[in-house]
């Protein structure tokens, strides 16, 4: 997992706190380019969104029921993230 990955996991826990429902994957793709769009370090074969989404799906980060979520393992894993920040 790289940064991207763990932004992806961030916009998701944020929507959640801050709306009180689910993100979709529209609103999900539009805050993840609109936040890494003045990023240069990023090519646009690391930005696959819809790649990254999956892999944190099949890897049991999040999960889609009408909109996506992170599941109690994604939830420990930002969180360790962010305390080593």
């Amino acid at each position: 997992m790289d940064k991207y990955d763990y932004l992806i996991l961030d916009i998701i826990n944020s929507h959640k706190s801050t709306q009180e429902d689910l993100i979709d994957l529209t609103s999900l793709e539009r805050t993840f380019w609109h936040k890494i769009e003045s990023d240069s370090d990023l090519n646009i074969g690391q930005s696959r969104v819809g790649e990254r989404i999956t892999n944190l799906y099949l890897d049991n980060l999040i999960q889609n029921r009408s909109g996506y979520m992170l599941t109690k393992r994604g939830t420990q894993v930002l969180s360790y993230q962010t305390a080593d920040i």
